[in-house]
């Protein structure tokens, strides 16, 4: 084997060792600092791909988790209101018990009148002012984008209950109906209003109104805007919310009757008021040639007979009212096994990420002891390989 000075090929190989035993050791330094076997796309430019996505799907699923949670918030905050009015309907029932009692004076029926006027007024302070987060649930009128603001309005709230886009099995509709008095069928005034038919041979003679509570019911005729002929119609409105449209051609002239006769109509109107009016509210009368229309205090307590009524009315309020509980309860329930599950998905995917990215510190620690270890030795080969050339000068000595 010759001698030379000018390559040193054992000293060129221990460096190279050394530097290759440094890049692993560093690795392993870096795994075991920051517990991940990933920590570059140079790691495993497949496993960064997939973590990444799995790191979407979890952040979403925990987002959807602290959503569903949001919700039965939202839905125990109209639950608690909802058990707050039925309280008070059962005293306003209790109250309507006593006042069909006939051993009641005047002065007796005043005062439980008032306190049934008072509770009233309670309810629908509870409905306008029960909100979440700012947004109104029991009024009809929430800010997830108003439905209807008449009785029986319904508050739609959506709930993303999934990591993924909007679908019919990513998010869930929980409906919280309007509960002030009207909607619950007991906040009715009483009112009396006699509407007088004329003829309909022209759209200005169609009817005269006369209310004798202003403004509580109207009955005017409305004309073809295109061609300014009448079209037979009425719109009969009640206390600015129920409203009713009679087309005498529909109901009228297709049934038999004439629009020129005032009796013939007034026959006609009766019949259309005997299908569609709500006779909880309303009672009417119909002669030959008008109506008289009677909108009933739905919680009145002013003789027995109303205070029957008024129970009647309460009861079909609570039987509204606990149906309305028992969809929030279907929904808390519904969204408390979303949160179990969508728990479960959560942990899983990351146990699914951590096998992934996530460093073996049993391997990583015997990784680094064995990567010290050649460290030792090809520092001291690259020592004895330096030290191996100063034998040639031996040579030059003489």
């Amino acid at each position: 084997m010759a001698l030379t000075v000018a390559t040193n090929t054992g000293a060129l190989m221990a460096q190279a060792a050394a530097s290759s035993v440094n890049k692993e050791m560093e690795i392993s330094m870096e795994r075991l600092s920051t517990g991940k076997r990933i920590n570059s796309a140079a790691d495993d430019a497949a496993g960064v791909a997939i973590a990444s996505r799995l790191s979407s799907e979890i952040r979403g699923t925990n987002q959807a988790i602290r959503n569903a949670m949001d919700g039965q918030a939202l839905i125990d905050t109209a639950e608690g209101a909802h058990s707050e009015i039925e309280s008070i309907l059962q005293r306003m029932r209790e109250v309507a018990v006593q006042a069909a009692n006939d051993t009641n004076s005047s002065t007796d029926r005043t005062a439980m009148q008032t306190e049934m006027t008072q509770l009233t007024a309670e309810i629908n302070r509870i409905a306008a002012t029960t909100t979440w987060a700012g947004q109104s649930l029991l009024n009809g009128d929430g800010n997830s984008g108003v439905i209807s603001t008449t009785a029986d309005a319904t508050n739609t709230f959506n709930f993303q209950i999934s990591s993924n886009e909007t679908g019919s099995n990513d998010t869930l509709a929980v409906g919280i109906n309007a509960v002030d008095a009207t909607s619950l069928g007991i906040g009715g005034t009483a009112s009396t209003a006699t509407v007088a038919f004329g003829t309909l041979t022209a759209a200005d003679s169609a009817s005269s109104a006369s209310n004798t509570a202003a403004g509580v019911i109207t009955l005017v005729a409305e004309n073809d805007a295109a061609t300014g002929a009448n079209t037979e119609k009425f719109t009969f409105t009640v206390d600015g919310g129920d409203t009713l449209t009679y087309d005498f051609y529909t109901h009228g002239v297709a049934k038999g009757y004439t629009t020129t006769n005032a009796t013939s109509l007034g026959l006609s109107f009766e019949q259309f008021l005997e299908d569609n009016l709500d006779t909880n509210k309303y009672s009417f009368a119909v002669s030959a040639g008008a109506v008289t229309i009677n909108r009933t205090n739905s919680v009145s307590v002013s003789s027995t007979a109303n205070a029957n009524s008024a129970m009647t009315n309460i009861d079909a309020a609570i039987l509204e009212l606990n149906t309305q509980r028992a969809n929030l309860g279907s929904y808390s329930n519904r969204l408390d096994s979303t949160v179990s599950n969508l728990t479960n998905v959560s942990a899983n995917l990351q146990a699914g990420r951590g096998r992934i990215e996530d460093a073996d510190f049993a391997a990583e620690t015997t990784s680094l002891a064995k990567s010290q270890i050649l460290q030792q030795a090809s520092t001291a080969m690259l020592a004895q390989a330096n030290a191996s050339k100063q034998n040639v000068l031996s040579l030059l000595q003489g």
